[in-house]
């Protein structure tokens, strides 16, 4: 049976029984938020759910004596001082799409950009997955139709009407932009959103990042967010 969460207004999930009793164990999920099984009409507590169910702790991640779990000496991040190695583990839930953001770059830069459309789709579509309400994959679907509309019609109105100005396509290109920066924000919250309530790890997306790097910036992260699935270690923002 699958579980939805609700907390002030916004609906996450669906989640199994176990999902649910690991995220309340590591403080995801509040015992007095709202949940709601497919099969049931009304919200009520967590703590009404589970409140009879043994929760799990979860298991321990041993770290270097005077690190932290992150990297650098004298942080929970990494190896410090006298680090005599570290046991790791994979951590539960979805993982992102983990691929260098040097190399979109490269490849977007060889493709005259038509490969960095394609990764946004793909981490706007990846963002639907953690959040199914997530618009951001619309958006990037319309900006992309509003920029290739822009150019096919450009060359049309040029066959027809050689060396006049178009007004409607430039009309198109800036439309294509606006849905384009409308995207990469709704992208931005909704990873905060997720990675702050559900999955906490304090992440915290800069708007100017966002705003001039956004296909790079992102994958950025979500290459920090794959290692920390597979190995139990979480670099940090930088």
């Amino acid at each position: 049976m699958k579980y939805y969460i609700q907390r002030d207004l916004n609906q996450y999930g669906p989640y199994t029984l176990a999902d649910l009793q690991r995220y309340v164990a590591q403080g995801n999920i509040l015992m007095t938020d709202l949940t709601k099984s497919e099969g049931m009409n009304e919200w009520v507590p967590v703590s009404h759910v589970i409140g009879n169910i043994p929760i799990q702790a979860p298991a321990p991640v041993y770290a270097a004596p005077a690190g932290t779990v992150y990297g650098g000496a004298g942080t929970v991040y990494g190896a410090g001082p006298g680090y005599a190695g570290a046991v790791t583990q994979a951590v539960a839930g979805p993982v992102p799409p983990d691929f260098h953001w040097a190399l979109v770059l490269l490849i977007g830069i060889f493709t005259c950009g038509l490969f960095w459309w394609a990764w946004f789709i793909v981490e706007a579509a990846w963002v639907r997955k953690i959040k199914p309400e997530s618009k951001a994959l619309l958006f990037a679907i319309l900006a992309l139709a509003c920029s290739l509309g822009s150019g096919f019609l450009r060359g049309f109105l040029n066959a027809l009407y050689p060396g006049e100005p178009h007004l409607f396509t430039s009309l198109f290109s800036i439309g294509g932009l606006v849905l384009l920066f409308i995207c990469a924000f709704t992208i931005r919250d909704d990873l905060m959103d997720y990675y702050n309530f559900q999955e906490n790890i304090s992440l915290n997306l800069s708007g100017v990042m966002t705003l001039f790097f956004a296909v790079w910036y992102f994958q950025h992260h979500f290459s920090r967010i794959a290692k920390w699935k597979k190995t139990g270690v979480l670099d940090p923002q930088g």
